[in-house]
């Protein structure tokens, strides 16, 4: 049953299981539970969730408790468009009563990667900028003695897409240099990681959605959470040759889920990234 049902895309999935609660009276999300266990089920499983409420769940998590994971928190923030921040915030509202918003400016610091996460989900993408303007400003922000990281916040929270992407073509081309080795130059540690992958998405969703899962697949164990949740939640959207390509920069992504995952973990996740 769970292969049938990693094969089929998310709309097929809500069918079958409309289908067989209609047919067996009961739901399908509890005999997956029944039959799989662990990381495998919490895989499917999520595969009948709303992924906004799953979304708003992992956000939570990340945030309660005595102390927040602050890592987790801009892995899942810096990958949303605005329409998931809308979404994710309306069912973070009816599930904890709390706004999403409020509460992450309650368990941040006046961090550089906390004020581009604030930034994220205020942004107002209008697509109304002069990319040279932007480009300019960026690299006065980079130069001197510190780094006036507002301007980064400012040209990646409220361009557009595709203007954010003319700016790095500008900047490129002005300075002999990439806006990621600014990046790199002017950030450490977890700013540098958000700005990273904010800037990641912007150029490519694909790039930063390759960027979590070489994060949930290196070092000294996997990251199943992120894992799962990144395949859950993107994996209809960028599948075979699409993701294949933009994980190049950290190798071979197949060779990376074969290495890091066995059994039926391995070929539910190399099914839905479409490599069987």
């Amino acid at each position: 049953m769970g292969f049938d049902v990693a094969r089929n895309s998310k709309k097929c999935v809500r069918l079958q299981f409309q289908t067989f609660q209609q047919m067996y009276g009961k739901p399908l999300e509890g005999e997956l539970k029944r039959e799989l266990t662990g990381n495998i089920e919490h895989m499917l499983v999520d595969m009948f969730q709303d992924k906004y409420a799953v979304w708003a769940i992992l956000l939570h998590k990340a945030m309660a408790g005595a102390g927040t994971n602050e890592k987790r928190l801009i892995q899942l923030s810096l990958i949303m468009s605005d329409y998931d921040v809308q979404q994710v915030s309306q069912r973070y509202q009816m599930m904890y009563q709390k706004d999403l918003y409020s509460t992450i400016c309650s368990e941040t610091s006046r961090s550089d990667w906390a004020k581009l996460v604030k930034g994220w989900l205020r942004g107002n993408s209008t697509g109304i900028a002069d990319p040279n303007q932007i480009a300019q400003m960026l690299h006065t922000a980079a130069g001197g003695a510190g780094t006036d990281e507002d301007v980064f916040v400012e040209a990646m929270c409220n361009a557009s897409p595709e203007v954010y992407r003319q700016v790095n073509a500008v900047y490129t081309n002005m300075y002999g240099k990439t806006l990621a080795d600014t990046i790199k130059k002017e950030f450490t540690g977890k700013s540098e990681d958000a700005y990273l992958l904010c800037h990641q998405y912007l150029l490519n969703p694909a790039l930063a959605v390759s960027n979590l899962l070489h994060e949930a697949m290196h070092g000294g164990g996997t990251d199943d959470e992120l894992l799962v949740f990144v395949t859950m939640a993107f994996s209809e959207f960028f599948r075979g040759q699409t993701i294949r390509q933009a994980y190049q920069p950290y190798g071979d992504i197949e060779k990376h889920i074969k290495r890091d995952l066995t059994g039926k973990y391995e070929d539910v996740v190399m099914i839905l990234w479409g490599f069987k």
